[in-house]
């Protein structure tokens, strides 16, 4: 991927997450905007749920992209956002970033394009996954001679401390300052706590922590539970156990021996919070659920098939949702549900 001479009528695209938008992300867009015809920010993770990671929504960010554009005086109309959710492989959401590129060329009509933004760890190779675009990086912006503007540095003052932080344009200090009044900020700011809680617990120990998951799925099907813990709370996940690698049980706890697609279906149990759905006749499942220990990541590896064609999605206690199948792939392996 060549560096990019000024293109001035190209289509310059930006992919990022602005948790939040900083002066650093400003300044980018400021450059791609001085240098090519019109700008597409792709604002990534936009099919997760909140949490201290991503804290705001893609629709959220895109009006804080807009507002910061419009107090320093540039015309958005140059500018288009579009969401970019993650997927569950590099393949599929390359795919994902040329789409929405080809549909902004749809719309603009033919025109060279070029890959901005500013590649500062691991998390940034994606910038060398389009050979076809032309690049066209932008120098680095320092936080005031402490070093590279960081956002999770920002989101630890912010959630941590309950700071509004600086380096960030006054549109989104105005919004993290009413954001910081919210229930959800107090939501986000103990799963902060509890996942740096976690992390020091975890430090130095010989061994890794180790989760048994209980996947039950069919073609149509998957059971989940809801996270009751500080981290992720209300979030559909995979029923989750804490276990000791060395006495880690090769198959899943059953409470009868017999198999578990004869097993009778769990109690129903009202919930205020989906939906009633017409008995779909007898359950296959185990009635018998372990004990949902909250995590900040749950991933599983060799059930992508069963996830990938699951498109409703039951609680434990009989009732029923629907999402798209990538959906409940990417939230319910991320342990993060809408």
């Amino acid at each position: 991927m060549p560096p990019a001479s000024r293109t001035p009528g190209a289509l310059a695209v930006y992919i990022g997450r602005f948790q939040p938008l900083h002066d650093a992300h400003l300044h980018t867009i400021q450059a791609a905007l001085h240098r090519h015809a019109h700008l597409l920010v792709l604002t990534g993770s936009a099919n997760l749920a909140r949490s201290a990671h991503n804290p705001w929504t893609a629709p959220e960010r895109a009006r804080l992209i807009r507002a910061a554009l419009r107090e320093s005086g540039h015309d958005t109309r140059r500018l288009s956002v579009r969401p970019l959710p993650d997927e569950f492989d590099a393949g599929l959401w390359a795919a994902q970033v040329q789409a929405a590129v080809a549909a902004t060329l749809d719309r603009l009509g033919p025109r060279p394009v070029v890959l901005t933004g500013f590649e500062k760890d691991a998390s940034s190779g994606y910038l060398r996954w389009f050979p076809q675009w032309q690049a066209d990086p932008v120098p680095a912006q320092t936080a005031g001679g402490t070093g590279l503007l960081n956002a999770t540095d920002l989101r630890a003052a912010l959630l941590g401390r309950g700071e509004v932080p600086p380096h960030v344009p006054p549109a989104v200090q105005a919004f993290l300052r009413d954001f910081l009044r919210t229930r959800t900020a107090a939501r986000l700011s103990a799963e902060y706590h509890a996942i740096q809680a976690a992390r020091a617990a975890l430090s130095g120990t010989p061994t890794p922590r180790h989760e048994r998951l209980d996947l039950h799925t069919d073609a149509h099907t998957v059971w989940l539970a809801r996270r009751d813990g500080p981290i992720g709370r209300g979030l559909w996940a995979l029923p989750a156990t804490p276990s000791c690698p060395a006495t880690c049980p090769l198959r899943p706890p059953c409470s009868r021996t017999r198999p578990a697609h004869r097993s009778g279906p769990p109690p129903r149990t009202p919930s205020a919070s989906l939906p009633r759905r017409p008995a779909r006749g007898p359950s296959r499942w185990t009635p018998h659920w372990p004990a949902h220990t909250p995590s900040s990541r749950i991933t599983t590896s060799s059930s992508a098939g069963c996830w990938r064609r699951a498109a409703v999605v039951r609680e434990r206690h009989g009732l029923s949702i629907s999402h798209p199948p990538s959906a409940c792939l990417k939230r319910a392996c991320d342990g993060q549900w809408a």
